[in-house]
């Protein structure tokens, strides 16, 4: 008997769950985009990506240099891993002056916004992983990212969470 009620128990969570997840709607999850485009000599990936970690056991970047890096559990609580990789001839560049921008185009119009770009390379890899950027909070919608790369450019990307 009481086996019986464990299975009718299990089954009514698992149809409620599943009902749920047809009417509820899930948070919406980070996505990957990776576009190029050009600053006068150099060739320039923007990547958007989920927030990754610097610091503890596990962390996904080693920070180099340039601006603080955005920590997951800090104030701002971003959600997004927002950086330039910098090719020059075909070949990663690892010390550059690199500045990035970028404003909400909808739902509504917002104002640029400048990030605080960090030198990172990924943890446990060698230079050759060099990027520029740094986590932020990004909402749902239109973007424009603006990216100068010592002093050329600047390199223009627009895309959508």
């Amino acid at each position: 008997m009481r086996n019986e009620n464990v299975v009718r128990l299990s089954l009514v969570v698992a149809l409620t769950l599943a009902f749920a997840s047809l009417i509820l709607p899930w948070p919406a999850r980070a996505q990957n985009i990776i576009e190029t485009s050009m600053a006068g000599t150099y060739s320039v990936t923007l990547s958007v990506l989920p927030a990754e970690t610097f610091n503890g056991p596990h962390a996904e970047m080693a920070w180099d240099g340039g601006a603080e890096a955005d920590m997951l559990n800090g104030p701002a609580g971003p959600n997004h891993h927002l950086v330039a990789f910098i090719k020059e001839s075909g070949k990663r560049v690892e010390n550059a002056t690199v500045s990035i921008s970028y404003r909400q185009l909808s739902p509504k119009s917002g104002e640029w916004m400048s990030l605080p770009v960090a030198r990172m390379h990924m943890a446990g890899k060698s230079l050759d992983t060099t990027h520029y950027g740094n986590n932020v909070k990004l909402a749902q919608g239109s973007y424009e990212v603006r990216v100068t790369v010592n002093g050329q450019g600047p390199a223009t990307f627009k895309f959508s969470l």
